[in-house]
């Protein structure tokens, strides 16, 4: 355009130096040759930017198309922050569990007099907090990962106790095992290694709507400084809304307590037995030489049923639906206790009051215990067995 201006103002000149002279014979050939010339060559600049126009609108809709394709590639949040320019490795919350000895942090924690699991188990409508335990709850959240000197807690179904020998009809009422040729391969009779995952968690990372208590973030820019964003994989929703990193904790397996219930039948009026099962968290803990699990529950048929019978049967048992082979797909074990009597305490409606002559290092019996007085229960069973699950 530039050139079809210059050209324009000397055919102006031009015409302006010969218009009113008619006998002007001056020879303009030369004039009328570079202006071909210059015709010529803006033709030209106008072909190769009519060129350059499409092939650079060619290039924008090959990158948009290279953008989206690579944005379809992204699977994660650390690479949905790489791509806003924020760069990290995501770290798996959960590899300390298998590197890391979790019994021994466990242990050295309830080494106190108060059982940390009590701060974790109480039932509605209920509810404790947890100061009113004291500092020794505090310890409960201490950083699952720090630095803890690995201890092997040895072969997971190298047993720590007699194992119960198979009997000609595959029941064993005595101890409830069905013999040690179920599920061996796949039960942690090792009392350290079973610890170590009854006690162990598994920690997770999510992105939760905002509250007025959690404002969260409604940026990808401002989720990738996040605290904690190293632990999640799942990527920040980018819907405009607001959102938090909530860290939570569950335990591994599924914790299950057997005990018996016995009371008078209304009607023949003769003593009746009924199983009862009930799922409560409880930990298991080494003491000398000896093994104990604890729980603090509500006055309900296990807190009664183990006092007033002195025993119980508890089941750990975690299950992977992916894994095709039986014995990786279940797993875990199989407890028979006794109940402490001078380790249990049986505590008032508040759950931190324990009950005069029936607290932790009083010695009691179930006659002792009067029932409309008790309203929480910590419960210490002394491990007498490991046997396998199934």
């Amino acid at each position: 355009m530039n050139n079809k201006y210059k050209l324009s103002v000397i055919c102006l000149a031009v015409l302006a130096l010969t218009g009113c002279n008619d006998d002007d014979n001056t020879d303009t050939s030369g004039l009328e040759s570079q202006i071909a010339e210059l015709e010529a060559s803006n033709a030209a600049l106008n072909s190769a930017n009519d060129t350059l126009t499409a092939e650079n609108e060619s290039l924008t809709a090959d990158n948009s198309g290279l953008q989206a394709k690579a944005e379809s590639y992204i699977s994660n949040f650390s690479e949905q922050c790489a791509e806003a320019g924020v760069s990290f490795d995501y770290i798996d919350p959960n590899a300390p569990v298998s590197e890391e000895n979790v019994t021994t942090q466990f242990m050295a924690k309830a080494a106190d007099e108060t059982d940390c699991m009590s701060c974790h188990t109480y039932e509605e409508p209920i509810k404790v907090p947890h100061t009113d335990y004291g500092a020794s709850c505090a310890q409960c959240h201490d950083n699952p990962h720090v630095d803890v000197p690995p201890v092997d807690p040895g072969n997971p179904t190298d047993p720590t106790f007699p194992q119960p020998d198979k009997p000609d009809s595959l029941v064993d009422g005595k101890t409830g095992a069905s013999g040690s040729f179920y599920y061996s391969p796949a039960s942690y009779l090792n009392a350290d290694y079973l610890a170590s995952r009854l006690n162990g968690s598994i920690h997770n990372y999510e992105w939760a709507a905002s509250t007025d208590e959690e404002p969260g973030v409604d940026t990808l820019a401002a989720a990738c400084q996040l605290e904690g964003r190293e632990h999640i994989k799942e990527m920040f929703p980018t819907d405009g809304k607001s959102y938090s990193l909530n860290a939570f904790s569950n335990q591994m397996g599924a914790k299950v307590i057997a005990t018996v219930n016995k009371f008078i039948d209304d009607e023949t009026n003769e003593l009746v037995e009924t199983p009862n099962v009930a799922i409560f968290g409880y930990g298991m803990k080494k003491e000398g030489d000896e093994y104990t699990v604890s729980m603090s529950i509500g006055k309900n048929n296990t807190c009664y049923n183990a006092v007033m019978n002195g025993d119980a049967r508890l089941s750990y048992y975690e299950y992977d639906p992916m894994l095709s082979v039986k014995h990786e797909r279940n797993q875990g074990a199989r407890i028979l206790g006794t109940l402490d009597y001078t380790k249990t305490s049986l505590k008032g409606f508040d759950w931190v009051t324990e009950v005069p002559g029936l607290g932790a290092g009083t010695s009691f019996t179930p006659e002792q215990v009067d029932w409309t007085k008790v309203g929480a229960c910590s419960l210490v069973f002394k491990v007498e067995g490991i046997i396998p699950l199934g």
